[in-house]
């Protein structure tokens, strides 16, 4: 009794207010809860019948403005799970596997909406994810594993880049466990990915160009890096989701191709896919797309490709790509429109209106003073030692890295380079660290000096109101203008020679010189030990496996 009065109130009227306060806030919370989970059931069931309707349309192989409204509807609707906890998130893997029968949720170590199953599980999933949640992957073959090995070399060795590294491939026929040994053995935290085990070969039918998309997909990291296994690396990319503007504010990062030009559907193709999925041309296009402006037939260079997976659109436009580079779309239109994977990337968050960056400029060039690369068997280390005379030093007054055009006798690569977020130095370059890759026995690249244009979105802006009172007098006049127009345009990006390289060698100094930078001592410096991983990797792959 002590014990009952000296809880409750002595007052017995205080004690029934007490009591019906209580009551009345438990039955306004109940009844809010309630309401609102009404509201969320019919939203969610709004959803589901939409999405319904939409997957109810049958479409083409060919028509992918018309499945990218499928896959923007499907992305709404995960988006409405994700933020309501209580809602089933299986009931998302269902309807992703309606869609995409490839997809199998069982296999993949990595969707957005994925939970574990027990607090256990829970706990070091957690764990695992704080460590890796920005991972590189790149899809390696035997015939690419020596040139996969010298990029691990550079991340590794070189740039002390201390991201997880996943090698994908397809079956040992593809990269033979021998070559996977040798791989394994150029750095710590590296795994590899049988892709063949995660999707159903008798519907994708992975190989060439089309395996990429599809490690992307299976990466475990939530922010991954897609690297080909030629791309060279310059400088250490782990914090590249934090200091890149453009992905850090969209999550999705590409990188220009060259601004070639040849006859193409490919901008008529676009513009009919647009249409079809009832979407206006993104900021992006409009500002700064040289492809869009039919300036160029190429956008993307797809040796390195940036996304958060973990944002729903991403993921969504993640699996967009690799819808398109299944065997049936690919052979009916993807690979007859576009060379290759290349293009598909920014295509898919294009047609599904998911936001994405570019880097601000086309492709740069680099160019040496050597006509042909620094040999990588030499008779000694002597002789090796006498081409390569160690650490540069920055003379007492440095030079100017802006203004300085190469020496006369200098020669270009084919590679195509790309900036830093702030167009300081490259950050990477597509082609391996060869001169010239189909012709390695030319040796090594050794740059001096790169050329970087103008950033895009700027030049278009300069001139986006030329001529806009259309007070040319005739037909021929303002096809001249144009004429004029996209040459004043063009000119404020590196040139190249569309296939015909052995020319291209040539050319690349015609224009504007003053645009020719130096590349830093620093630079300069980072190069030289990255010959030496390359000569140390040929070597040990030599000696290793035998060949």
């Amino acid at each position: 009794m002590a014990f009952l009065g000296a809880v409750l109130p002595r007052n017995p009227v205080k004690y029934l207010l007490a009591a019906f306060i209580f009551q009345t806030l438990y039955i306004l919370f109940f009844h809010h809860y309630t309401r609102e989970q009404a509201r969320v059931q019919r939203t969610t069931l709004t959803k589901h019948y939409s999405l319904g309707e939409t997957f109810a349309h049958n479409i083409s192989i060919e028509d992918h403005g018309l499945m990218s409204i499928k896959i923007a509807a499907l992305s709404d609707l995960a988006e409405h799970y994700l933020q309501h906890p209580s809602l089933n998130v299986h009931e998302i893997s269902d309807v992703v596997s309606e869609l995409f029968p490839w997809w199998d949720p069982s296999t993949l170590e990595y969707y957005p909406w994925k939970k574990s199953q027990s607090w256990k599980s829970n706990i070091f999933a957690s764990m695992k994810s704080s460590k890796s949640s920005t991972g590189i992957v790149m899809s390696v073959m035997d015939s690419f594993a020596k040139e996969a090995a010298h990029l691990i070399g550079f991340l590794r060795n070189v740039h002390r880049c201390q991201l997880p590294i996943a090698i994908a491939y397809v079956g040992d026929a593809d990269l033979k466990p021998q070559t996977r040994e040798f791989l394994m053995k150029q750095g710590d935290d590296i795994i590899f990915i049988d892709l063949a085990n995660i999707f159903d070969q008798h519907l994708v039918h992975l190989e060439g160009y089309a395996i990429k998309p599809f490690a992307l997909l299976a990466s475990p990291y939530p922010r991954t890096i897609l690297m080909d296994a030629d791309a060279v690396f310059f400088s250490n990319p782990d914090k590249l989701f934090d200091e890149y503007p453009g992905l850090r504010d969209t999550g999705a990062l590409f990188f220009h191709d060259r601004n070639i030009n040849s006859e193409t559907d490919r901008h008529d193709w676009l513009g009919r896919q647009l249409e079809a999925a009832g979407r206006y041309p993104s900021a992006y296009l409009n500002e700064s797309s040289l492809f869009y402006r039919r300036y160029s037939s190429e956008e993307v260079d797809a040796a390195v490709v940036c996304i958060d997976k973990s944002r729903i659109g991403l993921y969504m436009a993640v699996l967009f790509t690799c819808w398109m580079n299944t065997k049936e779309v690919r052979d009916a239109s993807t690979f007859k429109i576009w060379h290759g994977d290349k293009e598909s990337y920014w295509l898919s968050t294009e047609l599904i209106g998911v936001p994405y960056s570019f880097e601000p400029w086309y492709a740069a060039r680099m160019s040496q003073s050597q006509e042909t690369g620094i040999q990588l068997f030499l008779d000694d280390d002597d002789e090796w030692k006498k081409q390569h005379p160690g650490p540069l030093k920055e003379p007492q007054n440095a030079f100017n890295h802006t203004g300085s055009p190469p020496p006369e006798r200098s020669s270009c690569t084919l590679h195509m380079a790309h900036s830093d977020a702030w167009g300081v130095e490259p950050l990477w370059a597509n082609g391996a660290l060869w001169y010239d890759k189909g012709n390695k026995q030319h040796g090594i690249s050794n740059w001096t000096h790169w050329y970087l244009g103008e950033p895009v979105h700027a030049v278009l802006g300069a001139y986006s109101d030329h001529n806009s009172d259309g007070s040319g007098d005739d037909k021929d006049d303002t096809a001249k203008e144009q004429q004029e127009l996209e040459r004043k345009i063009l000119a404020t990006q590196p040139e190249w020679l569309f296939m015909d390289w052995p020319l291209d060698y040539k050319t690349c100094f015609k224009r504007d010189l003053p645009r020719w930078r130096q590349l830093s001592v620093d630079f300069r410096n980072r190069l030289e030990r990255m010959m030496y991983e390359v000569r140390r990797v040929e070597m040990e792959y030599e000696t290793e496996l035998q060949v």
